[in-house]
């Protein structure tokens, strides 16, 4: 009988109904919302740049504790010039667009030759050159949810980057945010 006594008294207590999970928890706590999948973000990507040949195209989609992120992206180049476009859907981006649209704010008011503002359909953001480097970089927040980054290394100005980040469809990105 004191053997019995003694081995209750060692007992660890039960976890409770509402915090045990049959998984351990490894997979029912998701975030509010998850990254789409790298495949449905590659359609927005331009399929070829006139005068570029594609070299890349690469995306992946992964979860990172809370964190969950989806890239897609699309590399065309000729001799020494490139230009790289870039959707990224991450559960983290409401900083990144707080960045976009206050760069893109801070545009508006800065002179032209410094950074130009974009407005698109859904879309915000801003487009810079610096001659020195012959870089030019777009960045986009669309539909509140997606980056959009839009880059080119050797060009002598920002209008192929300009060009192609007017003829994406940002109406139909902004679309799938609602997934």
């Amino acid at each position: 009988m004191l053997l019995a006594a003694g081995g209750l008294a060692c007992r660890r207590s039960r976890p409770l109904e509402a915090t045990w999970q049959p998984d351990g928890g490894w997979s029912s706590d998701f975030p509010p919302f998850r990254s789409v999948y790298f495949k449905a973000l590659q359609p927005f990507l331009p399929a070829a740049v006139p005068g570029f040949q594609q070299v890349r195209d690469e995306g992946s989609t992964g979860r990172y504790g809370d964190v969950s992120v989806s890239e897609a992206e699309r590399v065309f180049a000729r001799e020494n010039q490139e230009i790289a476009v870039r959707i990224i859907d991450s559960t983290t981006v409401a900083k990144l667009a707080e960045g976009i649209t206050a760069a893109a704010q801070a545009a508006r008011q800065q002179p032209k030759d410094v950074a130009v503002p974009l407005s698109l359909p859904s879309a915000v953001g801003y487009l810079r050159f610096d001659a020195a480097e012959e870089k030019a970089e777009a960045n986009l927040l669309v539909g509140n949810r997606f980056i959009v980054a839009v880059s080119s290394r050797g060009l002598n100005d920002g209008k192929e980057v300009r060009r192609i980040v007017e003829s994406l469809d940002s109406e139909g990105l902004a679309k799938l945010a609602a997934w």
